[in-house]
């Protein structure tokens, strides 16, 4: 049996930061937003200490930070999803396509941190990575412009959404062009951390 040493990219005080008001204003007790993304990642103060925040930024973020996740060797085997798509919080024509990886894993993963959010929705498109985890499967350039074609092909997720925008995993970024001329989808790139994605989201959206 192959095991994997899984990173999970938690957020960094650099991840959480990009989502708080940006106003320094000094109402958590700290001088700065910086310096409160650095207590919330470690732990000292909760995001409900934070009063500018808008609700559903807040409830995304304290969500993403509540888990606490403990990797075994069982865990971390090369297991294997067998989903073409998987619907996360009932997404419909308007909701996000994420491209990652087949690893039992990573799919896990991703479906706890969701849960945390289930106000965002999206469309998971898990490509042939051999069951390794995105992190691995980014190292050895297994997410390749032939494997999310058959992904994208496989799962018919075309078929349910009313536009052509995939999000890759932020570990993948540098094949946008070469994906984006083989799958004729626009690509984007999102987070490394995927505990990152529901806030990434949620912005995305109030951006648009």
């Amino acid at each position: 049996m192959v095991v994997e040493a899984v990173n999970f990219y938690g957020m960094s005080p650099d991840d959480i930061v990009k989502y708080l008001p940006g106003k320094d204003c000094g109402s958590c007790g700290y001088k700065t937003c910086r310096e409160f993304a650095v207590a919330l990642s470690d732990g000292k103060m909760t995001v409900k200490d934070c009063p500018e925040m808008a609700l559903r930024m807040s409830e995304s973020l304290a969500g993403a930070l509540s888990i606490k996740l403990e990797v075994h060797d069982a865990d971390a085997s090369m297991n294997t999803v067998t989903e073409k798509l998987i619907e996360v919080n009932s997404p419909g024509p308007d909701s996000p396509v994420l491209i990652t990886g087949n690893s039992g894993v990573t799919i896990y993963v991703l479906n706890l941190i969701f849960s945390k959010t289930p106000e965002v929705s999206a469309y998971i498109v898990p490509t042939e990575t051999k069951g390794f985890t995105i992190d691995h499967a980014a190292g050895l350039k297994l997410v390749t412009p032939m494997t999310v074609m058959r992904g994208l092909t496989n799962s018919a997720v075309g078929a349910k959404v009313n536009h052509r925008t995939l999000l890759i995993p932020g570990l993948c970024a540098g094949v946008e062009k070469q994906l984006e001329t083989m799958t004729r989808w626009k690509v984007e790139t999102g987070p490394i951390s995927g505990f990152e994605l529901p806030a990434f989201l949620i912005k995305k959206s109030e951006e648009k």
